[in-house]
């Protein structure tokens, strides 16, 4: 992402609608699908951790580990949480030592440029039985300059998310989510295609509205994660795949 945006990002994670409801809608998915519990802690991995708002969330699943390629988003993550977690700057394909009981991937797979070599790694790095969770920014049709600050390379349509689905991974579920929002998001970003690009917001429209609006915004938002992990949705602004690594 550009600068400005890893500063947005840290400043408001915690408190955004939008982040700390979609945190809510994974932890569910997680506790839906993560293997059979056992007397070893699971080894847990956030690929793409940016400033380190989801690695409390996926600590409750067992010793996290954070993988983040930008040293600015390291750097706020390390003011924020010091040395409470296990960080390490990488960028994907290289490898990560060892397997993964549960991996995260949260936005993360659009920035890649090869999203299929990206998910064929992905599978090196999940233990047989193992899944991994990935939500993407859902629907070609409402790309904005929002897309274009994050250095989006893409957004997905479900079938093209299954299609890229390795066959080491057995694909458990696949949805739209973040779906309440989405008649007004999908209003406003086909009406700013009517503006000439000069006028258009800049930046990923991901400030802190007021707290009204924020309020408004996570309680509608956060309702999804009594249906997202096991309910199919036709639409919605973000998209939810989960995998099961394939035993043997």
């Amino acid at each position: 992402m550009e600068q400005p945006e890893y500063d947005l990002m840290a400043a408001v994670e915690d408190r955004h609608w939008w982040w700390r409801a979609r945190r809510e809608v994974i932890a569910a998915t997680i506790a839906a699908y993560a293997p059979p519990p056992r007397a070893e802690p699971f080894r847990v991995l956030e690929v793409g951790c940016g400033t380190g708002g989801n690695l409390s969330m996926m600590s409750q699943f067992g010793k996290v580990l954070g993988a983040e390629y930008d040293a600015t988003a390291l750097t706020y993550l390390k003011s924020r949480h010091g040395d409470r977690f296990e960080v390490m700057q990488h960028e994907i394909p290289h490898p990560i030592p060892g397997q993964f009981d549960i991996v995260g991937m949260f936005d993360v797979l659009e920035h890649i440029e090869d999203d299929a070599a990206a998910l064929s790694w992905l599978a090196r790095q999940v233990s047989p039985g193992g899944i991994a969770v990935l939500t993407v920014p859902a629907f070609p049709f409402l790309w904005s300059e929002h897309d274009v600050a994050a250095r989006h390379f893409r957004r997905y349509k479900l079938d093209q998310l299954a299609a890229l689905v390795p066959a080491e991974f057995e694909l458990v579920h696949l949805t739209y989510f973040n779906v309440l929002v989405f008649p007004a998001v999908a209003l406003v970003r086909m009406g700013l295609r009517l503006l000439p690009r000069s006028w258009q917001p800049r930046g990923t429209h991901m400030a802190l509205p007021p707290r009204p609006l924020n309020w408004l915004g996570y309680q509608a938002f956060r309702v999804e994660r009594h249906f997202a992990p096991r309910r199919h949705s036709a639409v919605g602004v973000s998209a939810l795949l989960v995998l099961r690594r394939r035993s043997g």
